[in-house]
């Protein structure tokens, strides 16, 4: 016994200095976290009981070298523990792939309520469940600010943003609605000194993630319109043109009435380049 156990052990080491042996690990285990991604605790506890049960039949048919009754129920009820959470880890992972299906679809057909009632659907079938793929909380997030649902987006995009700190999406979104709240307060009191400068600040910010967004460009056009600086307003609608040509904004903007423009034209030479 203890020479097979060194067998063993001297096998192990020599698997773990082959370049793929930690990379097929790592693999294995990403892949087993996405299959548990979403579960609720009792989901997984009955599937890793599922499993043990399974194994346990296995091993008294192969001892006893016979297939009774008790084996069948055995394998039966192993096989629903482990496939009922197995259904709903597909399922969290289909609703997930619906909604990026459905925001894809927005871009080109923006308000289209049909649309929205679909993606407020697949949002509906992840509900909540604790999610934790950072790619999953971000395309989350999304929809939840595609519906208007500012606060929930905001703390799903933070979420995803500490599981995976250089995730421009997640960031984009939390800008996105730092910059709407500080249009609302500015709009509220026009004259703030302070309001003015906490808008600007954060639409610094939101520019300076290099995501080819739509939704970016359009709301550092309204944050430049809610200043009034008409120039870079335009510029930044002539971006989201590029970006997502049907966006709503683009004929909200090109409707309204024509206001006198604030230039800045050191900022507009400034930003000539990084649209």
């Amino acid at each position: 016994m203890v020479k097979f156990n060194n067998i063993y052990l001297r096998l192990l080491d020599n698997l773990k200095k082959l370049p793929s042996f930690d990379a097929f690990f790592t693999k294995t285990l990403q892949h087993m976290g996405n299959l548990f991604d979403g579960l609720f605790l009792y989901e997984i506890i009955l599937m890793l009981l599922g499993s043990i049960l399974f194994g346990v039949v296995i091993f008294l048919m192969v001892r006893n070298k016979e297939l009774n009754k008790n084996h069948l129920m055995g394998i039966g009820l192993a096989i629903v523990m482990i496939a009922f959470p197995s259904i709903k880890s597909f399922s969290i992972s289909d609703g997930i792939i619906n909604i990026e299906r459905d925001l894809e679809e927005l871009k080109s057909k923006p308000n289209d309520i049909e649309l929205e009632k679909l993606l407020e659907h697949d949002l509906g079938t992840i509900g909540d469940r604790p999610i934790s793929n950072a790619e999953s909380l971000t395309t989350l997030s999304e929809a939840n600010l595609e519906l208007g649902k500012k606060e929930k987006a905001s703390t799903l995009a933070k979420e995803a943003l500490i599981k995976s700190p250089q995730n421009l999406q997640a960031a984009e979104v939390i800008n996105v609605i730092e910059v709407d709240k500080k249009i609302e307060i500015l709009k509220s009191n026009p004259t703030d000194t302070n309001a003015i400068n906490e808008l600007e600040t954060e639409i610094k910010k939101l520019k300076e993630i290099p995501t080819n967004s739509g939704r970016r460009t359009s709301q550092i056009a309204l944050g430049y319109q809610a200043l009034g600086n008409e120039v870079m307003a335009k510029a930044y609608v002539d971006s989201t043109k590029m970006y997502q040509p049907k966006h709503p904004f683009i004929k909200k903007y090109e409707n309204k009435k024509p206001l006198t423009p604030s230039i800045d034209k050191n900022e507009v030479n400034e930003n000539a380049g990084n649209n």
